[in-house]
């Protein structure tokens, strides 16, 4: 895997912001025919799928995905999913990191 400097639009209303992140980028980077629709998060826990720079929870977090959330899966590395661009709150939305595949329905 690579670093590259990427930067990080991400819209929606419970994403948060940043201009520039060290996000780690898989070297197979490419379209999957795959996406996540997040489901199964805990409304009275945390409530919310960490989006981080990298695959682990060592890796700082830079957003966050709930139910009904969607995002597009570019590679991953074992159980991390590494997604770009989706679906935050019902509006399309720009971003690019990491999710961990357990709060993930797979679909086409």
């Amino acid at each position: 895997m690579k670093k590259t400097l990427i930067s990080l639009a991400i819209l929606g209303a419970h994403a948060s912001t940043a201009s520039a992140q060290n996000i780690v980028v898989p070297d197979n980077r490419g379209p999957t025919d795959s996406g996540c629709l997040v489901k199964g998060l805990d409304p009275n826990g945390d409530g919310f799928l960490a989006l981080r720079t990298g695959p682990g929870t060592k890796y700082q977090q830079i957003g966050s995905l709930h139910n009904g959330d969607a995002a597009y899966i570019y590679g991953g590395q074992g159980k991390w999913l590494y997604v770009e661009n989706g679906a935050l709150n019902g509006k399309e939305a720009k971003f690019r990191g990491w999710i961990y595949n357990a709060w993930c329905e797979f679909y086409p």
